[in-house]
């Protein structure tokens, strides 16, 4: 199946929510199924949009770097949810949305985004 196909299932004549120009949550019967800010609920919205508070978080931390995968020697890290509890793990291959420079910018991204908005994001 394509993506297409997944979409046009998910929101052609259905309840779709998006955020409008300004940023507000709104919804409505739309054919425009192929709108990548269309979001099934307003749950699926702030989970959408915590993704990206916890990106631009990562690249300013960061500040340009980007992990080298092929470089095993350098660590990367990730903010993990384990057992309802926010922490940081390194890890040695990609399997996250984001990765940190150090643990500490991993847990100042912790701090900065708030364990209930990184809940949302993990666990929905």
């Amino acid at each position: 199946m394509r993506l297409d196909e997944i979409m046009k299932l998910l929101y052609y004549k259905k309840e779709t929510y998006f955020l409008d120009m300004f940023g507000k949550v709104k919804h409505n019967h739309t054919t425009l199924y192929n709108d990548r800010n269309n979001c099934i609920s307003e749950k699926h919205i702030e989970r959408w949009l915590s993704m990206n508070d916890l990106l631009n978080v990562s690249i300013y931390l960061n500040e340009g770097w980007q992990p080298d995968w092929n470089n095993i020697q350098e660590k990367k890290y990730i903010i993990i949810v384990k057992n309802d509890t926010v922490s940081t793990q390194e890890t040695d291959f990609p399997c996250s949305i984001t990765y940190f420079k150090t643990k500490e910018k991993a847990m100042a991204a912790i701090e900065i985004i708030g364990e209930k908005q990184l809940k949302t994001i993990f666990l929905g």
